[in-house]
């Protein structure tokens, strides 16, 4: 409920950019969840969002480029696909 709560009142407010660190909610309230990635893809056409994830379906919803961190350092900022692949490829091995 806390982050419900949390994510409803800062997609209520405008910002120049949206910093949400694994703060997307995993809701099984489906009517809330439509409601607050609508609110959201409005956000991507209309300012900066920023999402840290590793939560897959999350970042392929949302996001169209991605960077892939390793150790504090950018290994990569490229096209999600691309980033998805190193990111599989450092992780798994």
């Amino acid at each position: 409920m806390r982050a419900r709560f949390s994510f409803s009142l800062m997609l209520a407010l405008d910002f120049d950019i949206y910093l949400i660190d694994e703060g997307m909610p995993s809701s099984t309230d489906v009517d809330f969840n439509r409601k607050a990635g609508e609110i959201l893809r409005e956000r991507l056409r209309t300012t900066t969002v920023v999402i840290v994830s590793h939560q897959p379906d999350v970042l392929q919803k949302f996001a169209s480029e991605a960077a892939v961190l390793a150790g504090g350092q950018l290994h990569m900022f490229d096209s999600l696909e691309e980033a998805k692949e190193l990111y599989d490829y450092e992780t798994q091995g």
